[in-house]
């Protein structure tokens, strides 16, 4: 999984990064369908706004979150992104394979039937 975060006025802190990496390889060992995934930083005296964009296998997942401090923006999007992942391996799951809900049909075999299928 390429991971790239960005901040648009300063350097992303260590923590930061940590944290955002340690989530986004959680994300991927529970789900295994992100590809890639593009986190970008923006600090303004309102607060700190995050945004995320997570490429998987057949969709793109989006997401934006602001709060006053960057780690509650953080585990905002989490939440937000965590809930669509979900939502989304959900549905790649239930299409592919999955039971069918179809009982199937009692036939009554004869003894005829039986004797010419060992013959």
């Amino acid at each position: 999984m390429i991971i790239n975060i960005t901040h648009r006025s300063e350097k992303v802190s260590p923590a930061v990064r940590e944290k955002i990496e340690n989530w986004l390889n959680h994300a991927q060992e529970r789900c295994e369908i992100i590809t890639s995934a593009q986190v970008t930083i923006d600090s303004s005296e309102r607060g700190d706004e995050i945004e995320a964009t997570l490429h998987t296998s057949g969709k793109e997942i989006y997401a934006k979150t602001q709060a006053p401090n960057l780690f509650a923006a953080i585990d905002s999007l989490t939440d937000k992104i965590d809930r669509q992942l979900t939502k989304a391996k959900e549905k790649m799951t239930s299409k592919k394979g999955g039971p069918r809900h179809m009982e199937p049909i009692p036939e009554s075999i004869s003894e005829e039937d039986i004797e010419a299928f060992e013959a």
